[in-house]
């Protein structure tokens, strides 16, 4: 069974997640149509956000954004201690405010939204090959997961995806229980090296997807003898 992670494995929504990060820290403005927002974001909050996705892995880690203290992250320890200190008031209401963002775009302007996601190259037919065999396992919202494989006409090759997810190893290791698959009958292939390293451990043949996105330690870590690191050039001879 093939098990993917979506935001930076199967497609890039870098602007689709600066956008509502921008609009979840400005809940309180007159709402305008999503291709208006778009435009409004400022070139300098687009570069400080892609820094942040680099780190970030759930919706509530796009917060950091907004913050000017952002500025001072050199690696994950920075960004790690950056977000422990918000009050957790404020990350919920950002979160709850970028979700409804998204979710009102996707409703209200459906061929926008899909517009901002594109897959990277090799990625359709790596899925089409394992049509059936496929589960997504991602931070990222199932519905949106499903609106986005639609568009592209994928749907059909995925059989489950579990959203919103925050323990990728526990989710696996659950999928792989409910297929009454052992896990090493199994291929993970995840952006982060956190993930991809946890899913290892139970026993999943877990590959990092040298794409998407990494910060510097992931880039340096990666050359140690227990990643398996997989390029988009590989993905057409990936065995499962």
């Amino acid at each position: 069974m093939l098990i993917v992670d979506f935001d930076g494995v199967v497609c890039d929504a870098l602007a689709e997640c600066a956008l509502v990060t921008w609009l979840g820290g400005h809940r309180d403005r007159p709402w305008s149509p999503g291709r208006t927002e778009l435009r409004r974001v400022p070139p300098s909050f687009v570069r400080r956000f892609r820094m942040i996705r680099d780190y970030a892995r759930t919706l509530d880690h796009f917060v950091l954004a907004h913050l000017p203290d952002a500025q001072w992250i050199r690696e994950r320890r920075d960004f790690e201690r950056i977000f422990r200190a918000l009050p957790r008031d404020y990350v919920r209401d950002f979160t709850a405010a970028a979700s409804a963002a998204r979710r009102r775009i996707r409703e209200e302007e459906p061929d926008f939204w899909l517009g901002m996601h594109t897959l990277y190259p090799g990625i359709s037919a790596l899925l089409e090959r394992h049509s059936g065999r496929v589960a997504v396992v991602t931070a990222k919202d199932e519905e949106s997961v499903r609106d986005i494989l639609r568009r592209h006409g994928l749907e059909h090759t995925v059989t489950e995806v579990v959203g919103e997810c925050a323990d990728k190893a526990g989710a696996v290791r659950d999928l792989c229980a409910r297929r009454r698959i052992r896990p090493a009958q199994a291929v993970f292939v995840d952006d982060s090296l956190t993930n991809v390293r946890r899913v290892a451990a139970v026993g999943v043949r877990a590959r990092w997807a040298t794409w998407g996105y990494h910060t510097p330690e992931d880039l340096r870590d990666g050359a140690h003898p227990d990643i398996h690191p997989l390029d988009l050039a590989e993905v057409p001879d990936l065995v499962v």
